[in-house]
């Protein structure tokens, strides 16, 4: 099984799974049962509950923070101690790995901590242990004096299970994402078991990594919320919204068949342009630093190039708005010979312009 296959089988595996059974059962039951949200909030469409979770939605959505819960040490090394933490989204439980530099362990000065919120692609919840999609870089973070947070996202780790409904699972990850900021912001200082000193993290330096359809979240976050938030992207899933998905169908027995079905079933009762990040750019603020490489077999080449260009017509369109409403979308775009999804083998390059990218905000 190629990378690319192996990406997001579980994600079509479920879709699949769900495609074939209301095949036969979604035009039987009117179409309703299957797109039912478990959350009933006030002003939530009963017929067509997934639209509270289109990205111009979601922009007027009211966010609650949460306490963060630090749990238990995870792994310690020579620069930096591991720990499981938690916190509530949506009512649900939601665990992650945090890294905290040594240095800080033993500091009684409190003075607060740059950030950084770690975004992971697709990871099969059968081989997924915390951390897992964003231990290495993570680790590079914090051997060089960032806080680091890794949600594991619902489902994964000691995460409550994610919703049933296939499509809310997937549109609800960047509420997770924002509530996370939000409780940051809210509790910035955060309580270590058997540790004296304060941890505080910067939220006035909080950035993003983000890999795969993790980028995909990590702009979804940013149009969402219209905000400055210094955020890499390694192999973004940066294609229009449903053909993300549709991309890996033609691998399985039937090429797509029912995929195919099940995304037409959507589409008739919902506009999936207002899902897609490729029409909320007049949202997207930068800066942003994206890396891919010429061999990515599993989020192709051709999608960063296509998504810097849209980005260079937004930016035209905004020069031209004599009252636009953000500046510039700030992008700088590094393409790699020879390299694969995971930046191999220019890991330590892409990594080494990230924290230099990070760390040039750090005076403003």
């Amino acid at each position: 099984m190629n990378l690319r296959k192996y990406l997001l089988t579980g994600f079509l595996a479920a879709m699949l799974f769900l495609g074939g059974f209301y095949a036969g059962h979604f035009l039987e039951l009117g179409g309703e049962a299957s797109l039912l949200s478990p959350f009933s909030e006030q002003g939530v469409d009963k017929e067509l509950p997934l639209r509270q979770y289109t990205i111009e939605n979601l922009a007027k959505r009211r966010y609650q923070p949460s306490s963060i819960v630090v749990e238990r040490v995870l792994e310690e090394t020579d620069s930096y101690t591991s720990y499981l933490f938690s916190y509530t989204s949506l009512n649900k439980k939601i665990s992650g790995q945090l890294n905290v530099p040594n240095e800080l362990l033993t500091s009684s000065v409190n003075e607060p901590t740059p950030a950084v919120l770690m975004l992971r692609g697709y990871v099969p919840e059968e081989n997924y242990t915390t951390g897992a999609g964003t231990r290495n870089a993570a680790a590079y973070f914090a051997e060089n004096g960032y806080l680091t947070i890794a949600p594991d996202f619902l489902g994964h780790g000691e995460s409550d299970p994610e919703p049933s409904d296939v499509w809310e699972a997937r549109f609800i990850k960047p509420i997770n994402v924002i509530e996370l900021i939000t409780s940051l912001k809210a509790n910035p200082t955060l309580n270590i078991p058997t540790v004296t000193a304060k941890i505080t993290a910067d939220t006035e330096h909080l950035n993003i990594w983000a890999h795969s359809n993790g980028g995909q979240i990590a702009l979804t976050t940013l149009e969402i919320l219209g905000e400055s938030i210094p955020t890499t992207l390694w192999a973004p899933v940066t294609s229009p919204f449903p053909y993300s998905v549709l991309y890996y169908s033609d691998e399985n027995e039937d090429e797509g068949r029912d995929a195919r079905a099940w995304v037409a079933q959507f589409e008739q009762e919902y506009d999936g342009r207002e899902f897609s990040i490729t029409q909320h750019l007049d949202r997207l603020t930068g800066p942003i630093l994206l890396h891919h490489g010429t061999l990515d077999e599993a989020a192709p080449l051709s999608w960063s190039d296509e998504f810097v260009d849209k980005i260079e017509v937004e930016n035209q369109r905004r020069a031209k708005e004599t009252e636009a409403q953000l500046p510039p979308i700030e992008i700088t775009y590094h393409t790699y010979s020879g390299t694969d999804h995971n930046m191999q083998p220019n890991w330590n390059t892409v990594v080494q312009r990230d924290l230099s990218f990070f760390n040039q905000f750090l005076e403003n």
